[in-house]
């Protein structure tokens, strides 16, 4: 509240005659116009790296599926060494023996399958997994799905024994996976193996 005794606006008075005898001061330049150069400079090449990755990795996906898929029919039989010559009956028994082999393990494997597969669909019904956890389970889900559809084109049951066993690995590190997020969620410390019971 201003005193009564001195009037606010007094154009008369020393520090306002000394005030107004100061040179004008001009502002500093704007840091921000260079700052924003700077960056967009940097910037720059990060985005175009980020344009060609945006559809370079799915590409290289893409082909390396359809390699994958396409390499077993393409690849020559010509080339390949000629068998030496077996008689009727030795053909017949051994490959009725490899047959009969690969049936009875293709049967242990689909079972062990079939089993992992419950497993997994209880836990995942059960557990909430962190960001990593899915990320990882929906590689591996990727991964079951490009063998099973490799298991769809074979029919010798000698030639799906490696797909069904990569299969079963595949499914134990997601079995793996799920089950770390259950002892993360649950915090067990120690209790691990109940979990794998």
């Amino acid at each position: 509240m201003p005193d009564s005794d001195h009037p606010v606006n007094n154009e008369a008075s020393p520090l306002a005659l000394a005030l107004r005898a100061l040179p004008d001061a001009t502002p500093q330049a704007d840091a921000w116009p260079a700052l924003a150069r700077a960056l967009e400079r940097r910037r720059t090449p990060a985005r175009r790296l980020h344009r060609h990755a945006a559809w370079l990795v799915p590409a290289a996906l893409a082909a390396a599926f359809a390699w994958a898929l396409l390499l077993p029919r393409a690849a020559p039989v010509a080339d390949a060494p000629a068998p030496a010559p077996v008689t009727a009956t030795d053909a017949g028994a051994a490959g009725d023996d490899a047959a009969q082999v690969a049936r009875a393990e293709l049967a242990q494997l689909r079972e062990h399958s079939q089993s992992l597969e419950r497993w997994i669909a209880a836990v995942s019904a059960n557990a909430a997994q962190d960001s990593r956890g899915l990320m990882a389970a929906v590689e591996m889900q990727d991964l079951i799905g490009l063998v099973d559809v490799q298991l769809n084109a074979t029919r010798d049951p000698v030639d799906a024994l490696p797909l069904w066993r990569q299969r079963i690995a595949l499914l134990e590190d997601l079995a793996l996976i799920r089950g770390s997020g259950i002892a993360i969620a649950a915090n067990i410390d120690g209790e691990s193996s109940l979990l794998l019971n």
